[in-house]
């Protein structure tokens, strides 16, 4: 069986898509689908850089800038985000993938489009979350999506509070849609599958949440 990626059908159809992709012997239109998720990912990436999302550290220091420092100060802004939307689908694909590949005990190239598959949805909760954030001036603690809002009654911590803002709706639902795919197509314990999605997602989280901690501007 040929299987043709189609990112949309796997997100829409996943029943039929995971059984074409796990009895597939060859991929086609792999790569113009690679093609496509790193310009809009670029995209994305820069457009949130334009508009300042993911720069409240840089945002702090305006009043102590002159014109030219501000200005500098946005285009490193723009570039780092775009670099960060070159760099987020590489290691979310391919890195990720590698990831499954040796503990899940998976086909690399089959986790390697369940892994853009995902990615569509990872793109779509930043583009939703996007205007809420420019038009309403909230961070990404404010994130209504996740259970940030929620921990900041409960929690004084700021680390922590990060950490809950990057456990949203979209991950749940990517969490459990990379598990429905992993479990048919690794022959391991379904258990240990979840197991492993969710230490892949907790790890990203808390990775996430540091670099917002210090202050790192990128829009991840």
């Amino acid at each position: 069986m040929i299987y043709q990626v189609r990112l949309l059908k796997g997100i829409f159809e996943p029943y039929r898509s995971r059984y074409q992709l796990q009895n597939a012997e060859a991929v086609t239109r792999l790569g113009s689908k690679l093609l496509v998720l790193y310009f809009l990912s670029l995209i994305v990436f820069a457009v949130g850089g334009y508009f300042g999302i993911g720069s409240e550290s840089f945002s702090k220091q305006i009043t102590a800038m002159n014109a030219n420092e501000f200005e500098m100060g946005k285009l490193l802004i723009m570039g780092g985000n775009m670099v960060s939307g070159l760099l987020y689908p590489t290691l979310y694909i391919f890195l990720a993938s590698l990831y499954f590949w040796i503990f899940a005990e998976v086909p690399y190239i089959k986790v390697v489009i369940l892994q853009m598959i995902l990615f569509c949805l990872q793109l779509l909760e930043k583009v939703l979350l996007m205007p809420l954030l420019i038009l309403l001036d909230i961070g990404n603690d404010g994130n209504p999506f996740s259970f940030g809002v929620i921990s900041q009654h409960f929690l004084s911590n700021d680390y922590f509070i990060h950490v809950f803002s990057e456990f949203t709706i979209f991950q749940i639902l990517i969490i459990f849609l990379q598990y429905f795919y992993l479990k048919e197509f690794s022959e391991r314990n379904n258990h240990l599958i979840f197991i492993l999605v969710a230490l892949f997602y907790v790890a990203t989280w808390f990775v996430k949440a540091f670099l917002a901690y210090i202050h790192v501007g990128v829009f991840v």
